[in-house]
């Protein structure tokens, strides 16, 4: 944010005739506050820091919200991925004893869902008539609550992800499901690097074959006796992960490291 003490047109006119230099006075005060003077100023300080800082505050809240979203569908029964650790005494539902409602991720989602919408508010108040006009007057006076609002947000989700617990088996099941398939990716970049001309479709022609044969992704391109000639290229290592989708991780372990390692130094954590 940037202030400003430069009089009613941003002009010193008033200061000039007091202090022997007002911007250096400007500059002093200011520092006092923590705020460095803007380059030039009307009746008002420019709009723009202001709104930059409130947009920063909105997309920081959508960044919070996408999290407690994403946490809140892997709690699904038919996903359940993970769950939020319950004591003996908390309540999951007002009607059903047994659940365990995701109530904090909701929360935190319903929260994004007030404040949101008011980042067109923000935009509304940077226009002013001649740099001059009151029609901030009563909408400005709400900017402290999207503050507030981020401080909930943080406060009520840092809590619910201390109480995140991981279900492995459920996790493994629901790979399990789809492991038959997720050999197609690396097989058709694998086909097209060796120099198939079609890899994309051929590869999706012989996962729907394995779907309606009920047999794997990998034993239909063997039997295929144009694609068996361009297995037959592949390097030991790109075979093995193609016959074991669980290599097929690229640098996810390594990259996740990398994120977390920034943001703790970022945060000084």
């Amino acid at each position: 944010l940037k202030g400003k003490i430069a009089g009613a047109v941003g002009a010193y006119n008033a200061t000039s005739l007091l202090i022997k230099d007002p911007i250096e006075f400007e500059k002093e005060v200011l520092s006092e506050l923590g705020l460095e003077a803007t380059l030039h100023s009307t009746q008002i300080v420019p709009p723009e820091y202001l709104v930059d800082l409130l947009h920063a505050v909105d997309s920081t809240m959508g960044v919070l919200a996408n999290l407690a979203d994403d946490m809140r569908h892997l709690q699904r029964s038919e996903i359940a991925e993970v769950y939020e650790f319950f004591d003996s005494k908390q309540v999951g539902s007002s009607t059903m004893p047994h659940k365990r409602n995701p109530i904090n991720f909701e929360n935190v989602k319903s929260f994004w869902k007030e404040f949101m919408p008011r980042a067109i508010t923000f935009y509304l108040d940077q226009i002013s008539e001649h740099q001059r006009d009151l029609t901030n007057s009563a909408s400005s006076r709400f900017i402290q609550e999207n503050f507030v609002g981020l401080y909930l947000m943080s406060s009520r989700l840092n809590k619910s992800m201390e109480k995140l617990r991981v279900d492995k088996d459920n996790m493994l099941k629901n790979f399990n499901m789809s492991v038959k398939m997720i050999p197609a990716e690396p097989l058709y970049i694998l086909l097209s690097f060796h120099g198939h001309s079609n890899a994309h479709e051929k590869v999706m022609e012989l996962t729907l074959k394995a779907e309606q044969n009920k047999t794997e992704l990998l034993a239909e391109a063997r039997n295929d006796k144009e694609i068996a000639e361009y297995i037959k290229k592949f390097t030991k290592e790109q075979l093995s992960v193609i016959e074991n989708p669980k290599q097929y991780v690229g640098l996810a372990e390594k990259k996740t490291e990398q994120v977390c390692n920034y943001w703790k130094k970022k945060l000084d954590l």
